[in-house]
């Protein structure tokens, strides 16, 4: 019973300082300017499976592509936008 306890206590030790660690690194990153060119913080590749990734970045590229769209249309100008995306396709 014991030993059960002990180990459950030291698992969630070990969760506490791993999160802790994440946080730190996502600090540095956001200080050191990730945040204006990365998609997301290094902790969501920690804590995230490759499929994950994969399906929450095209999420969010489909919503930016909406945002394109929708701002094409209101400022009648694609030009600027179209070169934009076909720049980092």
């Amino acid at each position: 019973m014991m030993n059960t306890v002990v180990r459950l206590l030291k698992k969630a030790f070990h969760e506490i300082c791993f999160r802790i660690k994440l946080k730190n690194m996502d600090e540095i990153w956001y200080f050191m300017g990730g945040g204006c060119f990365g998609t997301f913080p290094p902790s969501f590749y920690y804590t995230h499976t490759q499929e994950e990734i994969e399906r929450i970045t095209a999420e969010k590229v489909a919503e930016i592509e909406k945002m394109i769209e929708q701002i094409n249309k209101k400022n009648r100008n694609p030009c600027f936008f179209e070169m934009i995306r076909t720049y980092y396709q």
